[in-house]
């Protein structure tokens, strides 16, 4: 299991703005980041092979650094050496995209003042609230559960629960829409939890109402024959108890 000890928001010159840690008694320092970690952010960016929303990584004294770089910054985590890599590269090219397209424009100016951005800790919490490893047998079922009682609705016409790379873990989307969905998922455009509407993606005939659960996104669609608030109110039910789900 690939445990995150902390996260960093890096500029492209490799200085900090903004730190947190996730090891329980820790604190860090945003101007701590380590001489050799800000000379990797500098080195990456300066050549002209290293790709833009692509997680890079570097094994250094039996820990493992992650370097994600966007337009404006880049975000560097600081990892426990693990075989689960995968979901913290997943979460955090979702975060990187949110923070993007949320705050792209601040970031490029930001002196690292928290007054900047109010809500960062916030956001942050919801992409690393919940175990990076992949979903427990135990998980799996409660999820399993929740998707069979929310396919009982004559209206809806599929549930769908996926994962931070638009895999989806159990539902019956047919597969004509899973590509859709995957892409939408992945390229972190699905409004949090907290938004009253959820986002609505065209797939086909059908609109797909989507709400995102820390590293999970749910998704419904009604049945082309009815309406498309059948498959909003459920969604958020759902999403709900997923929510309360994760939480216990």
């Amino acid at each position: 299991m690939t445990m995150m000890r902390s996260l960093y928001i890096v500029t492209s010159d490799g200085d900090s703005l903004y730190s947190r840690s996730f090891e329980e008694g820790s604190d860090i320092e945003t101007k701590k980041l380590p001489t050799f970690v800000r000379n990797s952010v500098v080195l990456f960016h300066s050549r002209s092979s290293t790709s833009s929303e692509r997680v890079y990584t570097l094994e250094y004294e039996e820990s493992l650094w992650a370097y994600a770089f966007f337009q404006s910054f880049v975000l560097v985590a600081h990892s426990s050496q693990g075989r689960h890599i995968a979901p913290m590269k997943n979460m955090m090219l979702a975060l990187g995209r949110n923070l993007m397209s949320q705050y792209g424009d601040t970031i490029r100016s930001w002196s690292g003042s928290m007054s900047d951005i109010v809500d960062l800790d916030s956001l942050v919490d919801e992409y690393t609230s919940v175990s990076l490893a992949d979903p427990g047998e135990a998980l799996l079922s409660s999820i399993d559960k929740l998707v069979d009682s929310a396919m009982e609705h004559p209206e809806i016409s599929f549930v769908g629960v996926f994962d931070s790379s638009g895999k989806m873990l159990r539902g019956n989307v047919p597969e004509s829409h899973l590509f859709r969905l995957e892409v939408e998922i992945s390229q972190g455009s699905i409004k949090p939890i907290m938004d009253i509407v959820p986002t609505s993606v065209s797939s086909g005939e059908h609109k797909v109402q989507m709400l995102r659960v820390n590293m999970l996104t749910v998704a419904v669609a009604a049945a082309p024959s009815e309406s498309n608030l059948h498959a909003v109110s459920l969604v958020g039910e759902l999403a709900y108890s997923l929510n309360e789900l994760l939480s216990s």
